[in-house]
């Protein structure tokens, strides 16, 4: 048996276990730790200690560990909300900020369309490939990007899906941009030149192959079964998915990172990703082992000698570090008016960042002749001095996060107090206008955000920053001064989202816009009095104690579990079940129903009793 040499290796995981150890003891939160891995890279790399050598067998697990952060990449994206969100019909500047896919395209194609003048001014004083850096310039380091908003939270939030679906854009892209460019330049225009596209038909026939193969009830049942097992049969499946994904980008002679981000897309259309323990399994796996060995890889892989020979073309340094910051962070300027100016520059500097793409397009452009090994190890210089400054001033502009709002309820009303506890249960930023002072510590017992003023009237907007995808709800006790509020939202700051109470059939304000909605209150009386009579005793515990009572929906993955009666199970008395879904059925669980592993099971309760749920099922 062949021995390998584990001291690489075993180097590499006391990097990456000091790292974040060390800035969390001393308390730095500005500096990534992928940043300071980098570096660390650099420092035991051949260059430096020289205490590891590049080697056949770290180039793999540092380049497996690229794939898995693509891959997991692509596994955040939200696709089906994604798709939902698209506008239908003509497209307004509404639509645009509210979509998530929307405003990362606009952000991508304004890099790349500020791409051409930078590109055209360094042309003035040095002789380059015109082409060649445009593409440059739109490159986006998702292996930086996605590791900081990962830290902080901001992956499931729709800051972070923007960022995340931008890098996503820019990587694929410049990957088709830069092979067609580079293909053209080697043998001219070929028909192989778009096989590519293969790609997305075998990601399109592997969704349905996979929709058909989960509703096969046997298939379903051995998942169950084996998922935690010793043999951890979903993880080994996933694994096989990136590995064909990866295989066929192989095959097509295109970059591999394009294979793993369609396969974490692929995935992410076939797992809830808030509740799969699939979820934790991929992300110990990778960021437990394989990332680590990449980031740590790129220092050490880094020529450092190379960086010597751009000491006469400094002014070309700086001239490509303005080109990367103005190409990404004014496209992202669009985001002022969904999140502010601070977390808009914010996102903008951290889509700044270049390291991986950046630098192989530079190998690309130096081997086929485009530029010179000055040029490349300028562009090197660019790509480190941005992947270092690009996180800090992220830190720097997201630190102190602008005030705003995204929902604006008009009236101190009990309708009110009513929406502003059931909105802060969904984690929204809310603020409740009040007039009516009485009703101020009701607000503020249940710490709801809120703005007292002396008289509620139209000089109150002058004090309020409403953005174009804010709502606006007018939820006055005056007929009167609820269409006055609307129209003065409607008219004079020409803002659309509005929901207000309707006041009779002939309403002024009645519109086919899609955006401004009615409330009609004869109908909701109708309704609740129906339940009243129809419905008297859940309406009425409901209602004597809403703010404890949530649904939520739970998977089932406790192994002791599987095959039991809902009647051998101690659920909590204060809470119940529901609904049960299993594959493509769903029904009411009765006490003989049997449970299996992967049921999703509706429950209904207080915080106390859908905490006892998830701890009996998960």
């Amino acid at each position: 048996m062949e021995i390998f040499n584990y001291w690489p290796l075993f180097v590499i995981f006391i990097i990456a276990w000091i790292v974040p150890l060390t800035l969390s003891w001393l308390e730095v939160s500005k500096v990534p730790s992928v940043i300071v891995e980098i570096v660390m890279g650099v420092i035991v790399g051949p260059y430096v200690l020289g205490l590891i050598e590049p080697s056949p067998l770290m180039d793999f697990l540092a380049g497996t560990g690229f794939l898995f952060l693509i891959f997991l990449s692509g596994l955040e994206i939200d696709v089906p909300k994604m798709i939902s969100s698209l506008p239908q019909g003509r497209i307004k500047m509404i639509d645009i900020l509210s979509n998530s896919l929307l405003v990362a395209l606009f952000i991508y194609f304004g890099s790349l369309l500020l791409s051409i003048p930078m590109a055209w001014l360094i042309s003035q004083f040095a002789d380059i490939d015109l082409m060649f850096y445009i593409l440059l310039f739109p490159t986006v380091a998702l292996s930086i990007t996605v590791p900081i908003l990962k830290s902080e939270g901001e992956l499931t939030r729709k800051f972070g899906q923007i960022m995340l679906m931008e890098g996503a854009i820019a990587t694929i892209m410049s990957i088709i941009l830069i092979s067609v460019y580079s293909g053209v330049l080697k043998n001219g225009f070929q028909v192989e030149l778009l096989l590519f596209t293969v790609i997305f038909a075998v990601f399109i026939l592997t969704y349905v192959v996979g929709r058909r193969l989960i509703k096969v009830r046997t298939f379903q049942k051995v998942l169950y079964t084996l998922e935690h097992a010793a043999s951890q049969i979903r993880v080994r499946g996933t694994v096989a998915l990136l590995l064909f994904f990866v295989l066929i980008a192989y095959l097509i002679d295109t970059e591999l990172a394009m294979g793993a981000f369609f396969a974490g897309v692929l995935l992410s259309l076939f797992i809830n990703k808030e509740r799969s323990a699939l979820i934790f399994k991929l992300d110990g796996m990778s960021y437990g082992f394989f990332i680590p060995i990449f980031f740590i890889m790129v220092g050490v892989q880094l020529d450092v000698s190379a960086l010597s020979q751009f000491g006469e073309s400094i002014p070309f340094v700086l001239t490509l570090v303005l080109g990367f910051f103005v190409t990404q962070v004014l496209p992202a300027l669009i985001l002022i008016k969904v999140f502010g100016l601070k977390k808009a520059l914010a996102g903008g500097v951290l889509l700044t960042a270049r390291m991986g793409l950046t630098i192989a397009a530079a190998q690309i452009g130096l081997s086929l002749q485009v530029i010179t090994a000055a040029d490349n190890a300028a562009i090197v210089a660019a790509a480190i001095f941005t992947s270092l400054l690009s996180p800090l001033a992220y830190k720097i502009f997201s630190r102190e996060e602008d005030l705003y709002y995204s929902i604006y309820i008009f009236g101190g009303s009990k309708a009110s107090l009513l929406l502003a506890e059931r909105i802060k249960m969904h984690d929204i930023p809310c603020v409740t206008i009040v007039q009516n002072k009485a009703i101020i510590p009701d607000f503020e017992q249940k710490n709801l955000k809120i703005w007292a003023v002396d008289e509620l009237n139209t000089s109150v907007f002058e004090k309020l920053d409403i953005r174009t995808p804010d709502l606006v709800i007018m939820l006055t006790e005056s007929k009167k001064l609820n269409q006055e509020l609307a129209l003065h939202v409607k008219n004079v700051l020409n803002h659309s989202k509005i929901i207000l109470r309707k006041q009779s059939a002939s309403h002024e304000l009645v519109e086919t816009e899609s955006d401004l909605k009615l409330i009609d209150i004869d109908e909701l009386l109708a309704s609740h009095v129906e339940d009243m009579i129809m419905r008297p005793e859940t309406l009425a515990s409901l209602s004597e104690s809403f703010g404890m009572y949530r649904i939520e929906e739970i998977h089932l993955t406790k192994k002791d579990l599987h095959r039991k009666m809902v009647m051998e199970v101690a659920f909590p008395p204060s809470g119940s079940l529901v609904v049960l879904r299993r594959a493509d059925e769903v029904f009411i669980p009765h006490g003989n129903t049997h449970l299996l592993l992967g049921d999703t099971l509706t429950v209904i309760g207080n915080s106390t009793a859908l905490t006892e749920f998830r701890n009996i099922l998960e």
